[in-house]
Parts: structure tokens; C-alpha cells; sequence
């Protein structure tokens, strides 16, 4: 099948060099030409894991090309993918002037045959049929089209093994004919296809990250609550994912969700039902959870150091969290933003292995970023753990001791041995967590253990 992809960020790529490498022949275009020229060298402007090699492979086959703007390519299309990006406002206003500028780009195809528009992009509910609305319009009345409702779910850090092994692929159309088209696509895949309408389908994506990020704020709420009970929150949240009703995941505790999606989608989904006169209570109030996650860990990095407008504290970690370079609402720069609104002296050093110098623009003025973690906490008084990459958790503790002037760690994100950085004279402290390990307790042998 010849398919074109319209917007080459991470979901566009994926997308694109995902069919590519299933037989299709596949054209992605972006408005942006140095963007496409770097990926057409190979140098992709995003950090995810085996993309690059995904893209070559395509490349290298014949199926996978890359171009600026409007092409024979997609006139050529059978179906034409929209992934461009669809920021969003601080109220959570989706701003979709990118999904109309590629819509625009979309002329008949070159065979007569009907249009078939897949929308990628996280859209609010209702833009499938204002999409089609608008592309009809231009055409003429002899030429048909219809626009589906294909959302992504992709994780950064994990969106070829996503495109690959989906949890399920949505499918929101009109006609039975668009949806039969698009299941044939996606058949090769081994998940489940969900047929539904276009509305269901726009808003499933928007619930679908409003759950996640209500999930993570209810653990942080009780994290906080088991610190001032004396309870362990690791324990609980254990406990707690046992239930197959709840499950394990989304429950570890720290400094918040961040990243491109649910932070917005959160947002949107809130606006969008107040503007539908269905609040979403829940929603907002694991927002305004999210929000105050920095006060609370700037609360913590005070009682465990005094005078700290004088100190240096290094950031071990930057992105909203491991396998991508995002910094896109990442809870690194809210604690940032909080650290040098509440102590202006202190000194700030970071250190994260996907971030590079190109995107200390990111960072605020004052923000040191170092290219080893030994460079970003050799003087320092206190670090706090803000991403879990790996690299982080083999930091020794005579490396802690040898490289700060105070070995105290706080570890945002529950991801080091707390108690073994204790005993060896490294003071770590987590988040709900308990500060000493509780007395062991022999295991009951009867027939019930």
C-alpha cells in the first residue's frame, strides 16, 4: 500500500518507518526543511531508541523517503497520515492551526480514487468531522474523502517496540469502507482493533491519559500521607498492585507526570468538558496535585539542609523521564522554577545522559549543566534524583561521599537502595518512605503462608 505520513516528529517517524518496515511504501513530509534533511542523513532530530536504525532499514529497502511539503508522493497515497503536532495552551485549548495547514496540502488523488485521511494527532473531540468538512470543500464535488480517527498511545522511550506490539489500535470512521481499509493496514499487527465512531475515538485518547495522570497523583497524595503517618509507601503501593482491579502500574511515587502528552490531555479534557457542561472534577484535582509536588520536595530539601540560598544542589536527571531527551513540561523545571523562587542564591547544578548542551536554551539562566554526573555533584551539598536512569542508580555510595561536600541524596523518584546508601553513610531519603527498615519478621509457616 503507498501511504504518506505529514509531520515527522516522534509518532509521524514511528509511524512512518514502522509501515515501511511491514512492505509499505511510505513518503513522510514536514514543513520544516532542515528537519527533513537531518533525517534524511540520518541525524533525527528526536532521542528514541531504535528509531534511527528503523528509519536506515526503510531507507536503505527503497520503501521509506522523506520530503518538504506537498508531493506527487501524497497525491499518490492511498492513505495519508496527519501526526503534526497540536500544542496546547496553558488552559488546555488545543491550538490545531498545524492539522489545518497539512490539511490544506491535500488535494484529490491522482488515481480519482476517494480520499482516506487518518488524524494521528491528539485532537479535541469533534475535529475528525470539521476535518472533513473543510477537505470536501476544497475539492471537487466528483471526488470523494473520508478522515478516521486513528489516535497514538506510543510512549517516548518506547515507541517502535509501541508501534510494533500496541496495547490495541483505535479506529474511529464514518463508512464502513475507511474502517475496512484500515483494518487491512493495521492487520499484520498482532493486537486488538477497536472499531468505533470518530467522537469516541478523539476522546478515548484524551481519557486515556486523564486515567494515567489521576493514577500517579493518587499515588503521590498517598505517599504524602503515609510519610505523616509513619506508613511505607513503596509497601503499600505494592499492596496496592496486587489487586488486579487497580494493577501495578502508574503507582510509583515522586515529583509528578510531565512530557508532551499527559499534562495537556489532561488539561483538554478538563476544558473540554467544562465547555460541555460535564466537569471533570477528578481530572482537575489531580492537576492541581501534580502542581504542588515541587513545594513538597523544596519543603523536604529544606529540612534536611538549612541555608539554602548559599548551597549547591545538583538535579540528577532532566528528562520527564528515562529513554527520551524530552524536557517538555518536565517536573525538572517545575522544581527548578520553585528551587530558584524560594532560595534566589542557590546554586543549581544538573546531569542527565540524553541531554545535551544543544538544549541547555531549555534550561533557566543559572542552571549549571554538567556532561557526568561526577562534574555535577563534585561540591555539591545535596542532589536530588529526578529521573530514574540507570546510570544514576550505579552511582556508589563512596562515590556520593567522595564527589559531595554532604552526602544527601533525596530521591525523588524511589529508585535507589535507601537503606544500603544509609548504612554506608550516604543520607537518602525517599518519598513516603519509611526512614529505617522495620524489624524483620520470620515468616509463619502454617498452611495458610
Amino acid at each position: 500500500m503507498k501511504i504518506a505520513v505529514v509531520g515527522a516528529g516522534i509518532v509521524g517517524l514511528t509511524t512512518a518507518a514502522g509501515f515501511a518496515d511491514l512492505g509499505h511504501q511510505v513518503y513522510c513530509s514536514d514543513s520544516d526543511g532542515d528537519k527533513i534533511e537531518r533525517i534524511s542523513s540520518g541525524r533525527l532530530p528526536c532521542w528514541e531508541p531504535g528509531l534511527a536504525e528503523l528509519a536506515k532499514r526503510g531507507q536503505d529497502a527503497g520503501r521509506l523517503a522523506f520530503g518538504v511539503g506537498a508531493s506527487p508522493a501524497i497525491g499518490e497515497a492511498e492513505v495519508v497520515f496527519l501526526a503534526v503536532g497540536t500544542p496546547a495552551t496553558d488552559d488546555g485549548e488545543i491550538l490545531l492551526a498545524q492539522l489545518w495547514e497539512a490539511a490544506d496540502l491535500l488535494g484529490p488523488r491522482t488515481d480519482g480514487a476517494r480520499r482516506l485521511i487518518a488524524v494521528k494527532s491528539t485532537v479535541p473531540v469533534g475535529t475528525a468531522e470539521r476535518l472533513e468538512a473543510r477537505i470536501r470543500a476544497r475539492l471537487p464535488a466528483e471526488y470523494g474523502v473520508d478522515v478516521v480517527s486513528v489516535p497514538e498511545f506510543l510512549r517516548e522511550g518506547f515507541a517502535v517496540r509501541d508501534f510494533f506490539e500496541p496495547s490495541r489500535v483505535v479506529i474511529g470512521s464514518a463508512t464502513h469502507e475507511a474502517a475496512e481499509i484500515m483494518d487491512r493496514l493495521y492487520r499484520r499487527l498482532s493486537t486488538t482493533v477497536v472499531h468505533t465512531d470518530r467522537r469516541s475515538a478523539e476522546l478515548a485518547k484524551l481519557a486515556s491519559n486523564a486515567a494515567l495522570a489521576i493514577k500517579i497523583s493518587y499515588a503521590n497524595e498517598m505517599a504524602a500521607l503515609s510519610e505523616q503517618t509513619g506508613a511505607d509507601y513503596p509497601d503499600i503501593a505494592h499492596i496496592l498492585g496486587l489487586d488486579p482491579r487497580i494493577g501495578p502500574h502508574f503507582l510509583g511515587a515522586g515529583l509528578g507526570f510531565g512530557g508532551s502528552c499527559l499534562p495537556k490531555d489532561a488539561r483538554a479534557l478538563v476544558r473540554l468538558a467544562s465547555e460541555a457542561g460535564a466537569p471533570q472534577t477528578v481530572a482537575s484535582a489531580a492537576i492541581r496535585a501534580n502542581a504542588v509536588l515541587p513545594q513538597r520536595m523544596a519543603r523536604k530539601l529544606e529540612a534536611a539542609l538549612s541555608g539554602l540560598s548559599r548551597r549547591r544542589v545538583t538535579l540528577l536527571g532532566l528528562a520527564f523521564k528515562p529513554g527520551t531527551a524530552d524536557l517538555r513540561e518536565a517536573p525538572s523545571l517545575r522544581l527548578i522554577a520553585e528551587l530558584k523562587k524560594r532560595y534566589p542564591g542557590i546554586g543549581l547544578a544538573a546531569y542527565d545522559p540524553a541531554v545535551d548542551v544543544a538544549m541547555k536554551r531549555q534550561l533557566p539562566a543559572g542552571v549549571g549543566l554538567y556532561g557526568s554526573a561526577e562534574e555535577a555533584l563534585r561540591g555539591a551539598d545535596a542532589a536530588i534524583v529526578v529521573t530514574e536512569w540507570p546510570e544514576i542508580r550505579k552511582i556508589s555510595p563512596e562515590d556520593y561521599k567522595s564527589w559531595m561536600s554532604r552526602p544527601i541524596i533525596l530521591d525523588g523518584r524511589n529508585c535507589l537502595d535507601a537503606h544500603a546508601l544509609n548504612a554506608q553513610g550516604v543520607v537518602c531519603i525517599g518519598v513516603g518512605r519509611l526512614p529505617a527498615a522495620p524489624p524483620a519478621i520470620p515468616a509463619y509457616q502454617g498452611r495458610h503462608a
